[in-house]
């Protein structure tokens, strides 16, 4: 089997391309804060041949691990995963959100989830949504050892959906609404009221 797994990864590898969009926002981050003197790393791109092989290499382990995998790749459209090194010391305050998700905020209707700029650590979460789904998340955090960077495509509620059916786990995710909790009657009300009065 750990032959398998080696043969799945290479040829994941290989056929993933350079991730022009991910290397953007690392040299956007660079001009930025020059003195983080982001180093060595690597910004790669994964389609739809990569991830089918990924699916079907998945499909030949039984481990319930590896249908969880094989749910949720069978949702992915492309994966862009960078990572590079860090130098320097840096001021995350500092750091203004990358040009490229502001782009996607301000021109693709993509909306804002989370950012962090504290210290030496700075995060940027953006995301799109289509008919209700999410279609699209793009995270990136840096700190003082790497920055990273992760672009998914998909449908990325039905990952969420999946991964969680695999364990038997039912919960609202995303911008799905959450099951409203019925109200107590005026009756359950008044007696739980009165069981307060000594």
């Amino acid at each position: 089997m750990r032959s398998i797994l080696i043969l799945a990864l290479a040829g994941f590898v290989v056929s993933g391309c350079t991730s022009f969009e991910l290397t953007r926002v690392r040299n956007d981050l660079a001009r930025q804060a020059p003195e983080a003197e982001i180093g060595d790393g690597f910004a790669m791109s994964f389609g739809r041949i990569s991830l089918g092989l990924a699916r079907w290499f998945s499909g030949l382990d039984d481990d319930p691990d590896a249908e969880i995998a094989q749910a949720v790749l069978s949702e992915v459209r492309r994966v862009q995963f960078g990572r590079y090194e860090i130098n320097g010391a840096f001021d995350a305050t500092t750091l203004s959100m990358p040009g490229r998700l502001r782009h996607y905020l301000e021109k693709d209707d993509w909306f804002h989830l989370a950012t962090i700029r504290e210290d030496s650590k700075a995060v940027w979460v953006v995301y799109k949504e289509d008919d209700g789904h999410v279609v699209d998340l793009l995270a990136v955090v840096m700190d003082n050892e790497e920055l990273v960077l992760a672009k998914i495509s998909g449908d990325l509620s039905a990952v969420v959906a999946a991964a969680l059916s695999q364990r038997d786990i039912d919960i609202p995710f995303f911008g799905e609404e959450e099951p409203v909790a019925p109200h107590p009657s005026e009756e359950a009300t008044i007696e739980d009221a009165m069981e307060l009065i000594p």
